[in-house]
């Protein structure tokens, strides 16, 4: 009887010990989900910023040829006011 009583509380025990293994599994399980909803929205994140970060350079880029474009215009006009100064001068 004894050896009956020690089967029945281990068989309790083991019971027991499924049922708590099926909780813990089914709060990873909710973790899980969760987590991979949060790495979704962090990759959309990481996509939103790459982007920006490619317009930018890109809007930078524009910039850089307007500002060379510009600086090759003043050039070229203060060549042309010199130009026009001294044939100014030559002719007097």
């Amino acid at each position: 009887m004894h050896m009956m009583q020690l089967l029945e509380d281990k068989v309790v025990a083991l019971l027991e010990l499924v049922e708590s293994l099926k909780k813990e599994n089914s709060c990873l399980k909710k973790e899980a989900l969760t987590a991979g909803q949060e790495i979704a929205q962090l990759k959309k994140q990481v996509e939103m910023l790459e982007s920006s970060v490619l317009n930018e350079s890109h809007r930078l880029q524009e910039l850089n040829k307007e500002k060379e474009l510009t600086k090759s215009v003043v050039d070229d006009l203060i060549r042309n006011i010199e130009a026009l100064v001294e044939s100014g001068n030559q002719s007097q």
